[in-house]
């Protein structure tokens, strides 16, 4: 896709380059120039702790891609002389060599995974500016419908990916708490709470996530009575926590205690059912002002990353589950521009898009999707029958080797297997109930590995 403008790259390839200004809330005086400022240039060096050969090869296969010097097979070869006599001119060379398509006109997947490089925790200096560049980029990126976002989750840091951005709505409160997006995975008021979502949270992170919110408690004022002009304070904690027991009809949480207590507020909370306190965090974000709610989803989700919690607090203001271990990446999104099939290719990008979504329900519904996108493959050749087209598929996939068109056919029978026995499809009494998250995330990603494989040799 070419959605990216010319502008736009300009200005991405200049601050991959340069970096880019930004403004100081105050003067600072610069000691090199004896001046005081109110800006001051971010740079960050494109490969990170890498260095160039290093970094390029993570995106590209340079021992296979061809060499401009004659005296040399491959690019890696080409380039590692180069690079050790310092014969590149410009640093960022790169840019205008048509062997890594980053030049205006390649189309837009390269750039976003050169993009997502910069960023990805095995790349990065974690003190360096990253999350300033991260902002930067997606400030421009999304006036164009891209935007960089965590796709996954790995040793408590997030590793970007790139998606179509859509600027979010604000979620209906309290319709789409956690507690009710997840509610076939939590029980509660019937003895011993059950809670498979979120049960891996200790008594220590949830201090950690109590005291971000008990630090961006802002005062709000309010009208008791709208009759007359006298005005009370509370504050964003409080009114969420209040919104919370309001609509449980019951008090979930009680902080009034909090003030004859010699602990901190943010323990006594931490003490409490964890989805409830994700039902806070929501509410709360909901409260605060628009210059607070950046900062606290910073904050928030800087904890569960140092907690290394699988979880994060959306732009929405929601607290979605991220996979650990996920299948989906930018370049199996981008798969579907091969599909030729309209019908497949729809069911293929409504299966990943209800994959992305933080809740239970979206996850079942991609998982049931990907399974059409099963069936409707086997019947893609429709100058062939079923069968018939499934041996075409799996032929191409296995290039004329026995024991990969055994594998092949082996999967296509299990994964069929698998959306017959359990609740995918089928919805009779005697198919097994799936009964956590994370067994929806397994399904769609072993399906979605074979579909992905096998879209890539579709004729």
């Amino acid at each position: 896709m070419d959605k990216i403008s010319e502008i736009t790259r300009r200005d991405i390839v200049d601050i991959i380059k340069s970096g880019f200004s930004v403004e100081l809330d105050e003067e600072e005086y610069d000691s090199s120039s004896g001046e005081y400022i109110t800006e001051r240039t971010v740079i960050m060096p494109y490969s990170g702790r890498l260095n160039t050969l290093g970094f390029l090869s993570r995106l590209y296969n340079l021992k296979e891609l061809p060499s401009h010097d004659s005296r040399y097979r491959t690019a890696y070869d080409d380039i590692s002389c180069h690079l050790r006599w310092g014969d590149y001119e410009e640093e960022c060379w790169f840019f205008e060599d048509e062997r890594f398509n980053l030049r205006p006109g390649d189309g837009d997947e390269t750039l976003l995974r050169f993009m997502c490089e910069m960023l990805h925790p095995a790349v990065r200096n974690e003190k360096a500016p990253w999350k300033q560049y991260l902002q930067k980029f997606n400030s421009l990126l999304r006036v164009d419908g891209y935007e960089l976002y965590p796709a996954q989750h790995i040793s408590g840091r997030d590793v970007y990916g790139a998606r179509e951005y859509v600027e979010p709505d604000r979620p209906l409160l309290p319709e789409n708490l956690f507690s009710k997006r997840y509610k076939d995975l939590i029980d509660y008021g019937h003895g011993q709470s059950v809670d498979n979502i979120s049960n891996h949270v200790d008594y220590k992170a949830k201090k950690h996530i109590c005291s971000v919110m008990t630090d961006f408690a802002e005062p709000i004022l309010y009208r008791p009575n709208r009759y007359d002009n006298w005005t009370e304070t509370t504050d964003a904690l409080n009114v969420a926590v209040n919104r919370l027991n309001e609509f449980m009809d019951i008090p979930v949480i009680d902080l009034r205690g909090a003030m004859f207590s010699p602990c901190p507020a943010s323990e006594l909370l931490a003490n409490y059912f964890t989805p409830f306190i994700f039902d806070v965090v929501e509410f709360q974000y909901d409260e605060l002002s628009v210059g607070e709610k950046g900062p606290f989803q910073e904050a928030i989700n800087a904890v569960f990353q140092k907690d290394n919690l699988s979880f994060r607090l959306t732009d929405r203001g929601l607290v979605e589950q991220l996979a650990q271990h996920e299948v989906l990446s930018p370049e199996i999104i981008m798969l579907s521009e091969q599909i030729k099939e309209p019908g497949l290719k729809e069911l293929f990008d409504l299966a990943v898009e209800n994959h992305m979504q933080p809740n239970l329900q979206a996850h079942k519904d991609a998982v049931e999707k990907l399974w059409d996108v099963l069936e409707r493959l086997k019947t893609y050749y429709t100058d062939l029958d079923k069968k018939k087209s499934i041996e075409k598929i799996i032929q191409s996939m296995s290039n004329g080797q026995d024991a990969y068109e055994s594998l092949f056919n082996a999967e296509f029978k299990a994964l069929t297997d698998i959306g017959n026995h359990f609740r995918i499809r089928h919805h009779e009494t005697n198919r097994v109930d799936i009964t956590d998250v994370r067994y929806y995330d397994y399904f769609f990603n072993r399906c979605l590995s074979l579909i992905a494989l096998a879209i890539q040799y579709l004729q």
